[in-house]
């Protein structure tokens, strides 16, 4: 699904616009596009009838924000509180599995076990996983239901459908299936901060391209040996970024040839890693003492650059230096390239229909326009609506509460992103085995750093296993 064919049918549902903070929306009266065309919308959906607020269930939702002393727990738990009170007959029980790889491996022994929630936090990867077994519901019909459709209006839940960010929404149709098997929850991306505090007392220059980088990591460690310059949270994104970057084939939607990455180019770049591991100028969240996280490292003072996830901002807030944000480290800045990730929301067929039903209620009022911006400033994840930048608590937060603090970095990150990776946004394609295969490329650069494999070992395995899981 494109975007514009989405906006087109807005005309049938009433639809009308809302503010844009980061651009105009586009609407259109045009009843060109059918219901359903180009859409798998099942045959037998029955669209919701009768009152919403009578809607009698009781549904799971599965997520990775942790415990009570997380405040993106603490943030959901408010909206279901905020939505029971508006749905009073649905209870919403929500079950935290700790991280997408925890979340990932339960919900795959659910699958087996018929235990399935009715809905769960995913990245389209593993999403692509259950539909090949069959589990997940095809949500195209409820959004364009006359009733609950994401176009349709009420004090909660304003905003029509190009309300949402279309690169989210395209996400959410692009499996080897038509349909709309998962929607955004929150998505974020990855930027590098930098001890500004270091690099200002040094005359350091923040490095723009790996080549640059690797000069400035020499220049640290001529000042300080036993630091180690640079980090990188995730060894999975790391691979991935480089061959987007550098133009090397990584995966494919064609069935008879998923995995492209084992191939010369892929290997020069890992053994170019290599090298500079081995001169003390790297090191990531796999290679590093207990698996600590690249962050921890970097607020200990124990390496002056790290590149993480927006939506783990405050883990790379200090108040012990001043802290810079800038762009990942680019192969050719003239066509920059950053991984768009952060999760999104799968439903599951096992559900009965009002589970259904009461599972995308909850859906529209957690990313509503308030929601998804109040934890934007939590985190540091994207909101998926621009609305959410328009609302009276966003703006608030923005001009007066986040003047310092991790609040301040949070909200400068944001900006940050915002302004500048509108056009360097990249995402992988999701297949069957696709999951797998990210977690086999990120071992690539564990166990070439650590010397636990060589380069063309560590690619035979990982391409191995790919294999294996795609079929």
């Amino acid at each position: 699904m494109k975007l514009r064919k989405a906006i087109t049918i807005l005309s049938l549902l009433g639809a009308v616009g809302v503010l844009a903070a980061c651009g105009p929306t586009t609407n259109t009266t045009s009843n060109e596009y059918e219901f359903g065309d180009d859409w798998d919308i099942p045959a037998d959906y029955q669209a919701f009838e009768g009152d919403p607020k009578e809607l009698t269930a009781t549904i799971e939702m599965w997520h990775t924000f942790g415990e009570s002393s997380s405040p993106n727990y603490n943030n959901l738990k408010a909206i279901v509180t905020e939505f029971h009170n508006r749905y009073p007959n649905i209870t919403v029980n929500i079950v935290n599995h700790s991280s997408y790889d925890t979340i990932y491996t339960d919900l795959r022994y659910a699958v087996r076990a018929g235990t399935l929630p009715t809905m769960a936090i995913a990245y389209p990867d593993h999403v692509a996983d259950y539909l090949e077994s069959g589990v997940v519901e095809n949500m195209a019909g409820y959004v364009f239901d006359p009733t609950i459709g994401l176009g349709i209006e009420d004090d909660t839940e304003a905003g029509p459908i190009d309300d949402y960010y279309s690169g989210y929404l395209d996400e959410s149709t692009d499996y080897a299936r038509t349909g709309v098997y998962s929607m955004p929850w929150s998505k974020s991306t990855e930027v590098m901060f930098y001890n500004k505090t270091n690099f200002d007392e040094y005359g350091l220059t923040v490095p723009r391209t790996w080549e640059d980088l690797w000069e400035v990591c020499a220049q640290i460690k001529d000042i300080d040996p036993d630091v180690i310059p640079f980090g990188y949270d995730s060894d999975d994104n790391l691979f991935i970024t480089r061959l987007a970057q550098d133009n090397i084939p990584y995966t494919s939607l064609d069935a008879n040839n998923h995995f492209l990455f084992n191939n010369a180019d892929a290997k020069a770049m890992v053994q170019e890693l290599k090298t500079n591991y081995d001169l003390g100028y790297l090191t990531t969240k796999g290679t590093s003492a207990n698996g600590s996280y690249t962050s921890t490292m970097f607020t200990n003072q124990e390496l002056w650059m790290t590149v993480g996830s927006t939506g783990g901002t405050s883990y790379n807030y200090t108040s012990n230096f001043e802290i810079g944000i800038a762009a990942v480290p680019q192969s050719d800045t003239e066509n920059s390239k950053v991984i768009s990730q952060g999760p999104s929301v799968c439903f599951f067929s096992s559900a009965s229909q009002d589970q259904l039903y009461a599972a995308w209620l909850f859906y529209k009022f957690a990313t509503n326009a308030n929601n998804t911006g109040n934890l934007s400033t939590l985190s540091g994840y994207n909101p998926v609506r621009r609305s959410a930048f328009e609302t009276e608590y966003y703006k608030n937060w923005a001009s007066q509460t986040a003047t310092q603090g991790s609040s301040k970095l949070i909200r400068d990150t944001l900006e940050f992103a915002d302004d500048t990776y509108a056009d360097a946004y990249f995402t992988s394609p999701a297949f069957r085995g696709s999951a797998t295969c990210r977690t086999e490329v990120g071992g690539i650069i564990t166990n070439v750093l650590l010397g636990t494999l060589s380069v063309d070992e560590a690619f035979s395995k990982a391409y191995a296993n790919a294999v294996i899981a795609g079929n």
